[in-house]
């Protein structure tokens, strides 16, 4: 799977768990989770949960100063798969 396609599944999951009326056609992976998104500490632990039902990965390591951009969650997922 390509970073392009890890972003744009990334993206569906903001838009269901998180943020239901997002608009991300312009996130890029330089986005900050926190202050460009809009992600809260609560919204972190549903975005991880999330994203190891969709990925079929474990993140038992990730705490939530793990990620700061969007970019830092795609490496790690690549990493993963």
């Amino acid at each position: 799977m390509t970073e392009l396609e890890i972003l744009e599944k990334l993206k569906e999951i903001f838009v269901l768990v998180v943020n239901r009326n997002a608009d991300l056609s312009k996130t890029t992976m330089e986005d900050n989770i926190v202050t460009d998104l809009g992600v809260s500490s609560v919204g972190v632990i549903y975005l991880v949960v999330a994203i190891e039902e969709m990925f079929g990965i474990d993140m038992g390591d990730v705490t939530l100063n793990s990620f700061q951009t969007i970019g830092d969650v795609v490496k790690y997922i690549k990493e993963k798969l």
